[in-house]
């Protein structure tokens, strides 16, 4: 008896009648209902080369011609009461499939498309990233620095992506909520491509909304990058800290001279969307980026009792709440802090600003004053 493990579901019709397993060796099997035990179905399974499952991954043949000409004369049943563990296999009594097992003729699959079929699989919300970096091009391999940067930057354009999206439909994540937290569940050949999926517990059907508008937009912006006006409009309209992270993403792959392909899908998706960023797209991009000065700020308004207020420096200090932020005047403003009374509430309007540490990877923040006013005591919220 062998023991296989499900790869990918080829048709599914109330519960699964065509997949595609494999065993401790690797070799693949395809499996089919063949007739039911009561109402559990029983699988005809039979052995293929990596030839003939690329065949009928591709549509090339039929599923009758994988059982009616089989490579080898072996046949295994299988009654697994899951396809989620472990299934056993047992040898057949027949080396020639019985012809009244046989599938009718035309019934073709396309299972191209790795990654809404891993969706599928594993019910959740996935992409796949390809980094095409020079230590790729031969073999699976990527310096440990440059993807660990790269994921980095990643998850904050899907985190910040996926602020953005909500908030545009009139919503907001709670702060001790990450819905668009992935994880890597595994890496493959063909750049240096990483798998991720949703971190998150998702509904009944395996989606999550919200990592689904993340990944939607940040290829809608991938498809903007060959046209870089129209990428401009597109970070005008985010602005702020998403715009930013979206630059920061760009200058990772223009630093790295490494091209990006995002490909994503959701199991109910009936195929993935995949959008391609090209260097001198993206050289252009950020060149536009540079010449304009409000790209990548956000305002944000600051509640508190002010702590310090040092004029020699136009420095600053707030505490709101439990958290103590601190800046400078906006160069240019019109404002003076001599005016300001210490230990008392304000209210700061300010733009902030993330900007990246050269070399690290790393996020730092700069806030500076646009406008103050004194809120008295009552009028806090």
């Amino acid at each position: 008896m062998k023991i296989l493990k499900l790869e990918l579901v080829l048709l599914d019709y109330d519960y699964p009648q065509v997949f595609i397993g494999y065993d401790l060796l690797g070799l693949s099997y395809i499996c089919m209902v063949a007739r039911l035990n009561g109402v559990e179905p029983v699988y005809l399974c039979v052995p293929v080369s990596p030839f003939r499952r690329g065949e009928i991954c591709s549509g090339k043949i039929d599923l009758r011609q994988v059982f009616s000409n089989p490579e080898v004369g072996e046949f295994y049943w299988a009654s697994p009461d899951s396809l989620e563990g472990d299934i056993s296999i047992a040898l057949a009594s027949f080396s020639t499939c019985p012809q009244e097992y046989l599938a009718d003729d035309g019934l073709i699959f396309n299972c191209e498309d790795e990654v809404a079929n891993k969706a599928f699989e594993l019910r959740s919300t996935v992409a796949y990233a390809s980094l095409s970096v020079a230590e790729a091009r031969h073999e699976t391999r990527i310096r440990s620095w440059k993807l660990s940067e790269f994921l980095s930057i990643y998850q904050n354009v899907i985190k910040n992506l996926s602020r953005h999206a909500v908030k545009q439909v009139g919503k907001t994540i709670p702060r001790d909520e990450t819905p668009y937290n992935t994880d890597v569940f595994g890496v493959s050949f063909g750049s240096f491509t990483v798998h991720l999926r949703s971190s998150d517990e998702t509904d009944f059907l395996g989606e999550n909304a919200v990592l689904k508008m993340a990944f939607d937009r940040l290829n809608q912006f991938i498809d903007t990058v060959s046209r870089p006006d129209d990428a401009l409009i597109f970070l005008q309209s985010v602005q702020g800290h998403t715009a930013s992270a979206l630059i920061r993403l760009l200058n990772f792959l223009h630093e790295n001279d490494c091209p990006l392909k995002h490909q994503w899908a959701s199991p109910t998706m009936p195929e993935s969307r995949s959008s391609t960023v090209r260097l001198s797209s993206a050289r252009q991009v950020i060149e536009l980026c540079r010449q304009r000065a409000d790209i990548g700020v956000e305002n944000i308004e600051i509640t508190g009792i002010v702590d310090s207020a040092d004029l020699s420096r136009s420095t600053w200090k707030i505490i709101s709440g439990s958290d103590t932020m601190s800046g400078h005047i906006k160069p240019g403003a019109d404002i003076n802090l001599a005016g300001i009374v210490i230990g008392e509430n304000y209210k700061f309007k300010c733009e902030e600003k993330v900007e990246e540490i050269l070399g690290t990877g790393k996020e730092v923040k700069t806030i500076h004053l646009v406008s103050f006013e004194k809120v008295e005591s009552s009028n806090l919220v």
